[in-house]
């Protein structure tokens, strides 16, 4: 290909001559040859037109500029008469593009790099072509530690003047990161700047989590992590010098060095506000963490910067810019620190619109919104109606966008965008759990019946313990500020036999109404009241003492084999919840509180309380490492003629999601038969700490937790003594057929009658 543009160059000093000797005025400039390429962009490289005279030096201008252009392998110029004619042989264009034997990099990020270095499906196969295809991939495997991938590539002709390329990758072997040195650091551990950086020499966990392959994106970040460690902790003059890197012969390992020029401390010397300022800010000022006297910190300097801003957004100033300029004085070794204030107009919401919504009424979505038409920007109000709009589970994505209306300065638009998701479903499903065997389950449920935002269902579940059909309805806006209401009708029965627990059945049968109470966006009251019948079913004449005690006691006769009670149970809660997502959180905290009371003239007079709390702490930059803490806490008792809590209503623990390590329901008191019976004192806890599973890119959708539980059921005192303790790795995942549990648990102060079960683990799908 060279070859011939080279011989075309010397052709045309020929011709040149030729024309030389013939010195004319072109009267027209004719183009023959072209296939792809416009005439339009040959005159565009072109200096000559027609009436201008052609000679020796034109010749060797116009050569030159056309094949500058890239477009062509051959041009020659000739004289028809009083006409220049310009013949050219265009390059082939590019067809197709093909790259095979990559597996470590997707097919479409090593078309996207030969993209940007100037190949792409459509290009004319220029000179160097080739070359720049060879160096662009083999750059993308370089930066990820592959220095031993080769490239090669084939033309392969096609008809109208047309190539296809097939590229062949060798991806090689990733190069390990053998050491890696900081020098220069006095004030700071080697250890502890290690501890910021992802890359790591090797480690126990490394050929899961890869952190010692190298990666020179990574590694840029890793500077970036040590520059920024710096800077947060007052060494403003901190200089992070860029890594060397050195490779060992066989290319298989990579030895880094970063040189690091700490400088001196600052401190904060003075914080002040600058500029003008619209609002009264003193309370926003009172709460920075920037304080004089403190440490000078870049990350409390942004975080200043974004609470001010935050607080001029709220305020409806939301074209509010903030500005943060430190001045240095290096006597004092202080940095003063003012945030400069452009506030702009008082911004006005002329409308707020709602796009993707098709089979959701606006009534429903406006509902959520806080933020009001005709009212003044609030940033907190508009995010806030985003959340809202997200956990009504309607929807798989809310954006939401505030866009200025022309010629108004002081107004916008918010426009909440959403995409739909099937909120109603026919199911069934099936699973397994050790506690309860086989799940079965069917039903119909709509959370955004009719488009109108309440939510029905119809459930059939069965599994070899329990038997459960319900009915529900809930309106989440009873009353127009959002007041909620749930009928409920139920029937349950459950064979504490076939669970390994006590030797009795139940059937429940009830109708219950509920009404929410919102407190703020994070906290609700809840009322219920519920009638329910319960039937208590022995099949053996020889049972327990307790049941047959507790039958006596409520006026049934010795030997009795059945027996119903009528209820009425009246229920309270309160609910607090800020954690970020309802499967697998990794951030936030949840509180709920319980009671029931069986009101007087019940046949049976008890009441319960339950408390459930969770608490999510991030532990890492991205928040994928966190950790969960849990409590469940349970009493109840019985009052009036009941002599303590119905054995009934029991509490029980031990399993998958209970105490982990002990069979299902298997914890607490137990009868003279060695059966489980629950007991009216539930106490269980656990601490885990929690993080994605290695290799899998959903990582919101999996986890993996190293966990301590501890737990205990109790007949009305509690022990501390007495709690079973267990630890063991768990794995979550919402898999596309449903969720599953896999646990392994070691019993750590079992006793000789518990029962231990070191494997548990549950799984259900949906089809």
């Amino acid at each position: 290909m060279r070859l011939q543009a080279w011989i075309g160059v010397l052709l045309l000093s020929f011709y040149g001559s030729a024309f030389a000797a013939t010195d004319f005025v072109a009267s027209d400039i004719r183009i023959e040859g072209l296939q792809r390429v416009s005439s339009g962009s040959v005159f565009e490289a072109l200096t000559l037109k027609p009436g201008d005279r052609v000679n020796d030096q034109v010749v060797s201008e116009v050569t030159r500029r056309l094949f500058d252009t890239g477009f062509f392998d051959q041009v020659v110029l000739r004289q028809d008469g009083a006409v220049l004619v310009i013949d050219v042989v265009e390059r082939p264009a590019v067809s197709r593009i093909e790259i095979t034997g990559n597996k470590a990099i997707e097919t479409d990020d090593l078309i996207d790099s030969l993209r940007r270095a100037g190949i792409a499906e459509g290009d004319v196969l220029k000179r160097a072509t080739l070359d720049s295809l060879a160096q662009a991939i083999t750059r993308q495997y370089t930066s990820r530690g592959r220095y031993d991938a080769i490239v090669t590539s084939e033309i392969i002709p096609q008809d109208r003047n047309r190539v296809g390329l097939n590229i062949t990758v060798f991806e090689g072997s990733v190069a390990k990161i053998r050491r890696i040195t900081i020098v220069g650091n006095q004030s700071v551990e080697t250890d502890t700047l290690l501890g910021e950086i992802d890359s790591t020499d090797g480690g126990l966990f490394t050929w899961i989590t890869g952190s010692d392959q190298y990666e020179s994106e990574r590694l840029t970040a890793d500077v970036e992590a040590i520059r920024s460690y710096y800077l947060d902790r007052g060494y403003v003059n901190a200089d992070i010098a860029e890594p060397k890197i050195e490779l060992s012969e066989n290319l298989e390992e990579v030895f880094i060095t970063i040189t690091v020029v700490e400088g001196t401390q600052y401190q904060v010397g003075s914080v002040n506000i600058g500029g003008e300022i619209p609002i009264d800010l003193t309370e926003a000022v009172n709460a920075l963490s920037l304080q004089s006297g403190e440490l000078f910190s870049r990350r409390l300097v942004n975080e200043a910067v974004e609470s001010m801003s935050k607080a001029l957004g709220d305020a409806g100033y939301g074209r509010a810019q903030v500005r943060a300029v430190p001045e240095l004085r290096d006597e004092a070794q202080a940095v003063d620190v003012t945030l400069v204030v452009t506030p702009g107009p008082l911004v006005y919401v002329r409308r707020i619109e709602f796009r993707g919504n098709t089979g959701t009424s606006d009534v429903v979505l406006r509902r959520e919104i806080p933020q009001l038409e005709s009212a003044v920007t609030s940033a907190a109000q508009i995010e806030r109606g985003r959340i809202n709009l997200q956990r009504l589970g309607f929807f798989s994505l809310v954006r939401v966008q505030t866009r200025p209306v022309p010629d108004e300065p002081d107004q916008v638009d918010v426009v909440y965008e959403v995409t739909e998701q099937a909120s109603g479903s026919l199911s069934a499903s099936i699973g397994f759990s050790q506690g309860e065997g086989v799940l079965l389950g069917a039903g119909v449920s709509q959370k955004n019946f009719l488009g109108s935002g309440n939510s029905l269902s119809f459930s059939l579940q069965s599994s070899s313990s329990v038997k459960e059909a319900r009915f529900s309805f809930t309106d989440p806006y009873f009353t127009i500020d959002g007041v909620s209401r749930g009928i409920d009708l139920y029937f349950r029965e459950t064979d504490f036999d076939e669970d390994g627990t006590a030797n009795y059945t139940t059937d429940e049968t009830g109708l219950g109404l509920s009404f929410g109470y919102p407190v703020s966006d994070r906290a609700r009251l809840s009322t219920s009241a519920r009638i329910q019948s319960v039937v208590l079913k022995t099949d053996d004449n020889e049972r327990p003492d307790y049941i047959e005690n507790f039958l006596v006691s409520e006026g049934f006769a010795r030997g009795n084999r059945e027996a119903e009670f009528l209820e009425v149970v009246l229920g309270a809660g309160y609910s607090f919840n800020t954690l970020n997502k309802a499967f697998l959180p990794t951030e936030g905290i949840r509180h709920r509180v319980s009671a029931d009371l069986a009101i007087p003239g019940s046949d049976l007079e008890y009441y319960s309380l339950n408390y459930l709390g969770e608490s999510f702490t991030p532990l890492s930059k991205t928040r994928d490492l966190s950790l969960a803490m849990k409590t469940n806490l349970g009493y109840g008792s019985g009052y009036g003629d009941s002599d303590g809590l119905p054995f009934l209503k029991n509490f029980f623990a031990g399993g998958i999601r209970s105490v982990r390590g002990f069979e299902y329901n298997s914890l607490g008191p137990r009868d003279e038969d060695s059966e489980q019976i629950g007991g009216n004192v539930l106490v269980t806890g656990s601490v885990s700490l929690q993080f994605p599973l290695p290799g899998v890119k959903e990582t919101d959708q999996t986890r993996i937790s190293v966990f301590t539980d501890a737990g205990q059921v109790y007949d009305d005192e509690f022990d501390p003594s007495d709690l079973r303790y267990s630890t063991g790795v768990a794995l979550a995942w919402m898999t596309p057929i449903g969720p599953l549990s896999f646990t392994y648990a070691k019993a750590l102060n079992a006793s000789s009658t518990d029962q231990t079960e070191g494997f548990q683990f549950s799984i259900g799908s949906s089809f």
